[in-house]
């Protein structure tokens, strides 16, 4: 096997796979045994959309997303509003198997790509190369890796010094789609939508024909009935605690990066690099920007090395900012209290400006990506 290999089948995988084969290398992507299907929403902001563009898939991601209009944050018990910030610049939501498959038909559209369904066991490089043994027993020779097979992934394991991603044991991601023509016609507004109270924050906003529904909160309070305690018949909300609506409980990532980006000829992405939790809604984006990232750096450095660590000194530094603040906007929208109240009045006087100022530095994009 000759060429780049990348492990890992999700949005940053396929977004590495596809700037090294615009670079001109031929490339082996292993997307696991166990692949999870690209299931829910994801919400892309500008520095997204600059990204996507520069990989060559801005027109077609525009057809297939929904452009949203506003970003409203409203007090989950009145149901006053608190913000409500225009949106000037792209901002859209997708199905994440629709972005999925954007990214994977312009992979397939250049060719030069062989698809391998195992997992990356042992990873062992030399001075010319990676050697990668898999699930099979097989044994594989490249000239780099681009892991973004996850926050406990063999590749997380191999280069980074700070160990695994973690997950917030107190908290959980309560995860939910729902037909719009089941809801009354408000939910289907081209908005997203942040609801804040009482320890708990609710997002949601249209994708397609489905509303994608996230709820965040304490792990103690998720036990049988928790949808009719926390959106009672007051609630505004009071709707989606229907007992057919099927919730998937999922556990909240750390906002955390990598101590390392590389080691070598191996180089991580995505939530290998860095674990996003979905305060900011900067998951997918900032995947998107580690594939924009390696493009540029691939396709103007000969040396693979050279491009691994051009590309792992930029993003390292870009990215931490971002995960800092994403911890910081989970720990306020967490807020309980009388500590919830005063976060309620801040942001009612402060209004657009606050918000706007604090996504300023998230949404902006590279402007070497331009």
């Amino acid at each position: 096997m000759a060429g780049i290999a990348v492990s890992g089948g999700g949005i940053a995988g396929l977004a590495a796979t596809l700037a090294a084969l615009r670079a001109g290398h031929d490339v082996t992507l292993f997307s696991g045994t166990a692949a999870p299907a690209l299931q829910g929403g994801v919400q892309i902001a500008p520095n997204g959309w600059v990204a996507l563009d520069s990989l060559g898939l801005g027109e077609v991601a525009r057809a297939r997303s929904n452009r949203l209009h506003d970003i409203t944050v409203r007090a989950l018990d009145s149901g006053s509003t608190l913000i409500r910030l225009p949106l000037h610049e792209p901002y859209a939501s997708f199905e994440r198997r629709a972005l999925g498959e954007v990214i994977s038909d312009a992979v397939d559209a250049i060719g030069r790509l062989d698809r391998r369904a195992v997992d990356i066991t042992h990873i062992h490089q030399t001075e010319s190369g990676v050697t990668l043994v898999t699930s099979d027993g097989d044994s594989h020779q490249c000239d780099g890796l681009i892991a973004a097979d996850g926050g406990n992934g063999p590749g997380r394991r191999y280069v980074a010094s700070n160990g695994p991603a973690g997950h917030a044991g107190d908290k959980l991601v309560m995860r939910a789609q729902v037909p719009l023509a089941d809801l009354p016609a408000h939910f289907a507004l081209p908005s997203s939508n942040l609801w804040l109270g009482r320890g708990v924050h609710v997002v949601h906003y249209p994708i397609g024909r489905m509303m994608n529904l996230v709820v965040t909160l304490p792990a103690r309070r998720v036990a049988p009935g928790w949808q009719s305690r926390l959106l009672g018949p007051a609630s505004p909300l009071a709707i989606l605690a229907d007992d057919a609506i099927e919730w998937a409980r999922t556990p909240l990532p750390v906002a955390a990066a990598a101590g390392c980006w590389r080691r070598g000829r191996v180089v991580l992405a995505g939530d290998a690099a860095h674990s996003m939790p979905p305060h900011l809604a900067q998951g997918a984006g900032q995947g998107l920007q580690d594939g924009a990232c390696l493009a540029r750096h691939l396709g103007g450095e000969p040396d693979l090395e050279a491009a691994f660590a051009s590309y792992a000194r930029e993003r390292a530094a870009e990215v931490a900012r971002i995960v800092q603040k994403a911890d910081v906007s989970g720990r306020i929208m967490g807020l309980s209290g009388p500590a919830a109240h005063l976060r309620d009045l801040a942001l009612n006087v402060g209004g657009p400006r606050l918000m706007q100022s604090w996504l300023a530095e998230v949404w902006s994009a590279d402007p070497s990506l331009a």
